[in-house]
């Protein structure tokens, strides 16, 4: 039994070691766990390059990004790890498919072309409206994907698009509550005009219920209240 058992054991930590070895060979996000071992340099506290050399230009622009965050919510931050790539290769590395994207309030990645401003902004924004997302929000996500990419694009500006929204278009974003159907809406409608249309919808509660109605509805959302009763509410008074 004895020899059962550690032969079980064996045979346990022999996969697990195959695992991480797999993991640290295969290019994805979970590299942000080891970013130092995948070439990258901390340049300011939890901010990772491939371009050490433009360490003042990136810490700039990561500090611009979180007091336009800060003083849009006007409390403090979560502090990601931020993974500033300037090539190609270092987005492959670690998984980062479009311009930017963030994990919960964990990480924030962006890629060569979201070395801007409003990217750095918009996925802040991210990390700020995530942070005390776990994974039991996955399944119920405290805000509707709409309200969550729309107000990105509010805070930052970002993308900034010239386009027309139409009611349609807004309408059409309206219906997507699941961060899984964002990607069809803007496919229907073209990347812009689904990112201004979110945008469009939050700027209006913005409107109506001022900056302090649109603060409640977060954080109301955030500890557990029904999004759609509390937006009711809000717009109401």
């Amino acid at each position: 039994m004895i020899r059962k058992l550690a032969r079980t054991f064996s045979l346990l930590c022999n996969l697990g070691a195959f695992l991480l070895v797999l993991a640290a060979a295969v290019p994805g996000t979970h590299r942000v766990i080891f970013p130092a071992s995948y070439g990258l340099t901390e340049v300011s506290d939890r901010v990772w390059t491939d371009a050490p050399a433009r360490a003042d230009e990136l810490r700039s622009l990561a500090n611009q990004a979180r007091n336009t965050v800060r003083r849009f919510f006007g409390d403090e931050l979560p502090k990601p790890t931020l993974i500033l790539c300037s090539t190609r290769r270092c987005a492959r590395d670690f998984g980062i498919g479009g311009n930017g994207l963030s994990i919960a309030d964990m990480t924030v990645m962006v890629s060569p072309g979201g070395l801007t401003l409003g990217t750095l902004t918009h996925e802040m924004t991210h990390s700020r409206l995530h942070r005390r997302m776990g994974l039991r929000n996955i399944l119920r996500q405290p805000y509707p994907t709409w309200f969550d990419e729309g107000l990105a694009t509010h805070v930052a500006n970002h993308p900034d698009w010239s386009g027309t929204v139409t009611a349609a278009s807004r309408q059409r974003v309206r219906e997507v509550g699941r961060f899984w159907q964002w990607d069809d809406a803007y496919r229907e409608l073209g990347v812009g005009r689904a990112y201004a249309s979110a945008a469009a919808e939050v700027e209006t509660i913005e409107r109506v219920a001022g900056r302090s109605g649109l603060l409640e509805l977060i954080a109301r959302a955030e500890a557990g209240e029904p999004f759609n009763a509390v937006l009711t509410e809000v717009m109401l008074r």
